[in-house]
């Protein structure tokens, strides 16, 4: 059996995926800095938490994309 390389193929729904797991990684990070604590969920800050947890996502999900999706050898069986 040959096995024949599939070109890589762009998957919205993987990139969203990805997204969110950078998103998640900066929000956690930035309640970790605070150790836990309820007050973190505070609105002034919080508020300010989210912008940049969602720019943190941006930033970070392209880059777990192409870790994940992109980089793999995509091989199937012919």
């Amino acid at each position: 059996m040959k096995k024949k390389k599939t070109p890589n193929s762009f998957s919205t729904k993987d990139l969203l995926i990805s997204m969110l797991l950078g998103w998640l990684i900066v929000f956690v990070g930035a309640w970790a800095g605070t150790g836990f604590r309820a007050s973190f969920f505070a609105m002034p800050r919080f508020v300010v938490v989210i912008i940049v947890s969602i720019a943190g996502a941006i930033v970070i999900g392209p880059a777990i994309y192409g870790f994940l999706y992109l980089g793999r050898n995509h091989e199937k069986e012919k």
